[in-house]
């Protein structure tokens, strides 16, 4: 009997978990950048972004299709990377062509007042960076 109650439950409660996920689809870009280590945070706010002409646009597409686009990368020019895109329990995985080489990046993904947070820890542990989206 317990058993049938919990799977009653988790089926109750698949709807709910679902609508957590936000619908990621569309053009998505990048408002506020956050940089936690030992040594402090932080935060390049939308006003200084603006100011530097700092942009990173991040394109879900239908079929699990990817691009990102963004002057980002100390290169001062605006880089463009394409692949795919999938959502696994709370992080979104791109792969993308780097060069010649696919590449997977992991990101844990946290929707929160109509913004989307993707945040990525070194390997070390000693730097995360959190990236804050907005939908256009």
């Amino acid at each position: 009997m317990r058993t049938i109650i919990l799977l009653l439950i988790c089926f109750l409660s698949f709807p709910a978990l679902k609508s957590q996920i936000p619908d990621l689809t569309g053009t998505w870009t990048m408002f506020e950048m956050t940089y936690v280590s030992d040594q402090g945070t932080q935060k390049m706010t939308e006003e200084q972004m603006k100011a530097e002409g700092a942009v990173t646009e991040m394109f879900f597409m239908e079929a699990g299709k990817f691009r990102q686009t963004s002057n980002m990368s100390g290169s001062g020019t605006l880089d463009t990377y394409e692949g795919t895109w999938k959502l696994d329990g709370n992080q979104v995985v791109l792969t993308l062509k780097i060069g010649d080489r696919m590449m997977d990046v992991v990101w844990k993904a946290e929707f929160r007042d109509n913004a989307l947070n993707l945040s990525r820890t070194s390997p070390d542990g000693s730097l995360t960076i959190i990236n804050t989206f907005r939908k256009k």
